[in-house]
């Protein structure tokens, strides 16, 4: 039987990312929202912005099966979270409803990360950087928006 020291990156990877996604579902589901939802509603909150620009912020996060996520703020839109005049810019009550969601997530990222000190967890996404560097793709680019 395989001991934790003996299991390699890629499962260390695999277990962590299943978890963070796990935990941000659940987070996210109860506001209706999931976790490309939630990328769009934060993308918003940092000032009003054309769909296009939308699509270019969260182009990392797209595919074939979702090649625009203008869906999403459209959906704000409908929940009275934002308004679409020139620019897709949040109303008041989506300025709550992310503040809300943002304190939310900010609790889980600490939970996730409890344990490590700042420097730690420094040197974690340093390390984990260098290691997507070395891969196709050069991956270890950091996406133009965080969710």
């Amino acid at each position: 039987m395989k001991t934790s020291e003996d299991r390699p990156i890629g499962y260390w990877i695999k277990a962590i990312d299943a978890g963070v996604e796990a935990e941000f579902a659940e987070l996210l589901a109860a506001e209706g929202l999931n976790r490309r939802g939630w990328q769009v509603l934060n993308t918003l909150a940092r000032g009003p912005v054309t769909g296009a620009e939308l699509d270019a912020a969260l182009a990392p996060f797209r595919d074939a099966a979702e090649p625009t996520v203008t869906g999403h703020a459209d959906a704000f839109v409908t929940r009275g979270w934002a308004v679409r005049p020139d620019a897709y810019e949040l109303t008041a009550s989506g300025r709550d409803a992310h503040a809300r969601i943002a304190a939310d997530v900010h609790a889980a990222r600490a939970r996730i990360i409890d344990g490590l000190t700042a420097e730690e967890y420094a040197t974690l996404l340093d390390l984990l950087q260098r290691v997507a560097a070395n891969l196709p793709g050069n991956p270890g680019e950091p996406p133009a928006a965080r969710g």
